[in-house]
């Protein structure tokens, strides 16, 4: 779905633009900022491919995709709600702060509240969820201090670098 823009006090998260996957050929292959991402080392990607993953993520029923931009208009990274199940009420929130300058600034701990507020208040959602690799105290933190309870711990439930991680998973439920 077209995500709606939303602004925090020092970020604006709006849909993505264009120009966006060229940020991301460079996130995708940088190895710090992939440090914590599930998916195995990502090999180089067209921009071509860049903007075919852009269009599949606007197109989905059940998603809504931000990039994270500065006021003066710079593009740091980007934050996903995903997953959202109208039934249950459901949806799982992400997020890559891509921009290795904006990393220890506060950008997700400002960002995340603004699209738990959206999902609570636009979507009906009661619950978001969030994984996070073990080895991943900071954003641990970042979720904790938003309200996310930590609820459990998935054992080695991934491969990183050739041996299995614990993932941690956190939850925040509406009141």
């Amino acid at each position: 779905m077209k995500a709606p823009t939303l602004t925090t006090e020092q970020y604006q998260l709006r849909p993505f633009k264009e120009s966006d996957a060229a940020l991301w050929q460079v996130w995708d292959i940088d190895p710090a900022v992939q440090a914590h991402m599930p998916e195995p080392t990502n090999a180089p990607q067209t921009l071509s491919a860049h903007l075919q993953y852009q269009a599949e993520c606007e197109s989905e029923i059940d998603g809504y995709y931000w990039s994270i931009e500065t006021p003066t208009g710079l593009t740091i990274g980007t934050i996903a709600l995903t997953d959202i199940n109208d039934h249950h009420q459901l949806a799982e929130i992400g997020i890559v702060i891509g921009d290795k300058n904006y990393w220890g600034k506060g950008v997700a701990t400002q960002v995340i509240p603004a699209v738990v507020d959206f999902a609570f208040s636009k979507l009906g959602v009661v619950r978001i969820s969030a994984l996070v690799e073990k080895e991943n105290v900071a954003m641990a933190k970042v979720l904790e201090k938003s309200g996310f309870l930590r609820d459990g711990t998935f054992s080695s439930a991934r491969v990183k670098n050739g041996k299995r991680i614990d993932v941690l998973h956190y939850g925040l439920v509406h009141t």
